[in-house]
């Protein structure tokens, strides 16, 4: 009799997910935290605080030079968070593939084994997700914070109070908002405090279209036009005119997912507008699981490594027979541009100060 589960092994699985992967359309935070894999647990880099440059110190003939420090650099010690979740094939589908496995019906085989890679491509898209959240969580309070499973994950980037903040006024006052001068703001913070120069900004539609119903936009653009409020301002309009005006392309990112208690949460909420420089503000660290140290060399141990570091383990059970499929994953993000990131509550005002907002629940104080 045919070994039922043979082609439930971890290289079927990754080339599963691989293919899928294909089809979806990434996560934004997997082009500004790219992936790198490092040997330990513990992550060593170098926070830069200021690009501004700093005048040659005078000096008297014949003396030695003075030595300067490394401009504004500081070094961040964070460590990688343990995820791991596991599935395995229950009795209903250990019967259909029995059933199917002298079956002369490649199409019907291949129908059972894609309904079971399904569930392992669930806990690796988990595991994407939990990357996402942890990135934009810190993308945005310059913190992160997630809790489950009895483990609590901290770890704060310490961003400058200064680098959230309110609007001027709030963009959901369309006749009043003066979304140009909260830009401004922005731009010019960055620029005198860390001497780097602002080319991004990310917002979601709720908040793009705050911006494309301000009044004072539609003054600016339709200066001949009396009755601005009763125009309909084109969004290629608004976006060229933030990039000529500003230097900023305009990236829109509605994505999101649904929390435990099934409500749908954005990693970008309504009215947060995310100001970024031109470079990867960071990176999204993975070092080894336990699965890939210890494992690896034990042939009867089923393993890849999908996603730069995410390890999928298959193993055969005997009692009951079945297989169980592991995905795990140690990760966390670094922010080595934290200090030219600049989030705007624009819903908010620079009186009032801004709640913390991002993809998770922040830490209680």
């Amino acid at each position: 009799m045919p070994n039922i589960f043979e082609d439930i092994n971890s290289a079927e699985i990754a080339a599963y997910w691989e293919t899928k992967a294909q089809l979806e359309a990434p996560y934004l935070g997997e082009f500004l935290f790219p992936n790198e894999k490092r040997a330990t647990k513990d992550i060593d880099y170098v926070r830069g605080l200021s690009r501004a440059p700093k005048p040659l110190s005078p000096s008297a003939p014949d003396t030695k030079a003075i030595m300067r420090d490394r401009q504004g650099m500081e070094k961040i010690h964070v460590t990688t968070k343990n995820f791991k979740e596991a599935k395995y094939i229950d009795e209903e589908l250990r019967e259909q593939l029995v059933r199917v496995a002298n079956s002369p019906y490649q199409a019907e085989k291949d129908l059972i084994l894609s309904k079971i890679y399904d569930e392992p491509a669930e806990l690796i898209r988990g595991a994407a997700l939990v990357r996402e959240i942890m990135r934009m969580s810190v993308l945005q309070t310059g913190k992160y914070h997630i809790a489950g499973n009895g483990q609590v994950y901290d770890e704060d980037f310490e961003m400058q109070a200064n680098r959230i903040a309110g609007a001027s006024t709030a963009w959901t006052d369309k006749d009043n908002s003066k979304p140009t001068e909260d830009i401004r703001r922005a731009i010019d913070l960055i620029g005198e405090e860390n001497g780097s120069s602002l080319t991004r900004v990310i917002m979601n539609s709720v908040t793009f279209n705050a911006l494309i119903a301000s009044n004072g936009i539609k003054s600016t653009l339709l200066a001949n036009n009396a009755n601005t409020a009763a125009v309909s301002l084109p969004r290629n309009v608004l976006t060229n005119y933030i990039a000529d005006e500003f230097g900023l392309a305009i990236e829109v990112y509605n994505k999101g997912y649904v929390d435990e208690q099934g409500k749908m949460v954005k990693f970008i909420p309504d009215g947060n507008v995310v100001f970024l420089p031109a470079e990867n503000v960071g990176a999204t660290v993975f070092s080894p699981t336990p699965e890939e140290i210890d494992l690896l060399a034990r042939p009867d141990i089923d393993m890849r490594i999908v996603d730069t570091g995410v390890a999928v383990v298959t193993t055969l059970e005997n009692d009951p027979v079945t297989t169980v499929t592991k995905v795990s994953q140690k990760v966390t993000p670094t922010f080595e541009k934290v200090d030219g990131v600049y989030v705007l509550h624009a819903f908010e005002t620079a009186e009032k100060p801004a709640t913390v907002q991002g993809g998770v629940t922040p830490p209680e104080a």
